[in-house]
């Protein structure tokens, strides 16, 4: 628990040295967890319209005691940092649990090599949560802890589709169980993958929002993946390539390389000391993870600290601290490490602060609109990525799509090219497709948008109802003869 603290309040300190929410989506989470259990009625034009199926349910559920305790940024930020410190923690306790020197500079070291890394935990999304149980999983299977491995999976399954890595990860230690290696017996361990399967499984069959929850992951994993070169996508899966990989996760790439090279390390013809399967078994996670990283740095928040993991448990493989650790060795690695994590806070917050607009820019306007028009009408909105930041200020509207463009796409392909096509600046007079096919009384434009605030000022069918320095609200008046 003092591991926990100590991180935790690292991480609220590097959240709070800025006043900005890291990344749109909080807005939405943060929204979702002040009723968890309740529906998504903000999207009707989307397949939600059938029924709603929250894949990050245990997310929403544990950030709900913040909302009733600090308002809505606030309650964000908080439990980022907590997430994130359990992320960490559980880097900190696997190695604890398996007898590795110094675990809490292990813990450390993910954001001490990557300040892109921190700005990751610092967004009041899943990764941070996701990466514990991720994390808590694989010590269960290692230590062959059936009970806890389905406990686990059962709670990853009710937190994030991610969770669907337990299936290859309880293969690999299988596999890796079987290995000839001259220091361990081999083994067949499968009562604690056996065990994860099926926790996983049951979690996404026992869950508030089943059957459509099998449904969901097939529409969100599946097709979702199928759709990537047709559909729009966060920012966040636009960088991949070795350039973007070294350049936010270089030093994630560098403790998995020197973690490689401890466990082949070699004198003569044989091995100078064993390296375990469990090492093994952590080295494939991280080359599997850094490979997902090329494809997508966003990836990263798996890559760094499961690299780092493995580093550690190289390290105690060949046994690089005999005994118990010393002071007098022990206390410059800690100043590195803090130093390199202090580093990173301070480039993180620096370049959150610069990049990211101030949280509550959309909250005169979004005020405006509900004094205006309290009824909950459906409201326009020329980006799809708009849609976290304007549910959380005017959460009683409805609004055409958010969150991912398949939401709609797949419930009505036709819709979805129209609203592209409008998107783009399709046609000079974008009211009419607005008003008769979206339903749209209200349309709301978040600046900066060049060249839109023309094409919408020369629309007949809208009128400028609100302006700020942040948005323009119009009004969607109905064609003529309709």
């Amino acid at each position: 628990m003092s591991a926990y603290l100590f991180l935790a309040i690292l991480l609220l300190a590097a959240q709070f040295a800025h006043d900005r929410m890291v990344g749109l989506d909080g807005f939405f989470h943060i929204q979702q967890a002040r009723a968890p259990w309740g529906g998504m009625p903000w999207m009707p034009l989307s397949l939600f319209a059938d029924g709603w199926v929250d894949h990050q349910l245990l997310f929403h559920v544990l950030l709900a005691p913040l909302t009733w305790v600090f308002d809505g940024i606030v309650a964000a930020k908080v439990g980022a940092a907590l997430c994130g410190a359990f992320g960490l923690w559980a880097v900190y306790a696997f190695l604890r649990v398996e007898g590795a020197p110094l675990p809490l500079l292990f813990a450390l070291l993910p954001v001490a090599v990557s300040w892109q890394f921190l700005v990751r935990l610092e967004m009041p999304r899943v990764q941070g949560l996701s990466l514990g149980l991720l994390l808590l999983v694989s010590l269960a299977l290692v230590r062959d802890r059936p009970r806890a491995a389905f406990a686990l999976a059962f709670a990853y399954a009710w937190a994030y589709h991610v969770s669907a890595l337990v299936l290859p990860m309880a293969a690999l230690h299988v596999v890796i169980g079987l290995l000839p290696l001259a220091v361990e017996r081999r083994r067949l361990a499968w009562r604690a993958p056996a065990a994860a399967v099926a926790g996983l499984v049951s979690g996404f069959v026992i869950h508030p929002h089943s059957p459509r929850t099998l449904r969901f992951f097939w529409q969100h994993v599946v097709l979702k993946v199928q759709n990537q070169a047709a559909l729009p996508v966060g920012g966040e899966w636009e960088q991949g390539g070795v350039s973007a990989l070294l350049a936010v996760a270089g030093g994630g790439v560098a403790a998995l390389i020197v973690a490689a090279g401890l466990a082949v390390w070699r004198r003569g013809q044989r091995a100078e000391l064993p390296v375990s399967r469990l090492t093994i078994f952590a080295l494939v996670l991280a080359a599997g993870a850094t490979v997902g990283a090329l494809r997508s740095t966003k990836f990263l928040e798996y890559s760094v600290p499961l690299s780092c993991l493995a580093l550690g448990l190289a390290v105690r493989d060949r046994r690089l601290f005999r005994g118990r650790v010393s002071m007098k060795t022990a206390l410059p690695l800690a100043a590195l490490v803090l130093i390199g994590f202090l580093g990173s806070s301070w480039r993180a917050a620096d370049a959150i602060q610069r990049e990211e607009p101030a949280p509550d820019r959309l909250e005169a306007a979004m005020h405006w609109l509900h004094a205006e028009d309290p009824s909950g009408p459906m409201v326009y909105h020329f980006s799809w990525n708009d849609f976290p930041e304007l549910v959380f200020w005017g959460p009683e509207n409805r609004y055409v799509v958010g969150l991912d463009p398949h939401f709609l796409y797949l419930q009505d392909p036709a819709l979805w090219d129209l609203y592209a096509k409008i998107e783009k600046g399709w046609g000079t007079n974008p009211s009419k497709p607005i008003h008769q096919r979206f339903g749209a009384r209200w349309a709301v434009l978040v600046l900066p948008w060049p060249g839109a605030v023309e094409i919408l000022d020369a629309d007949p069918g809208l009128s400028l109802a609100y302006s700020d320095d942040h948005a323009r609200i119009y009004r969607v008046n109905a064609p003529p003869g309709i």
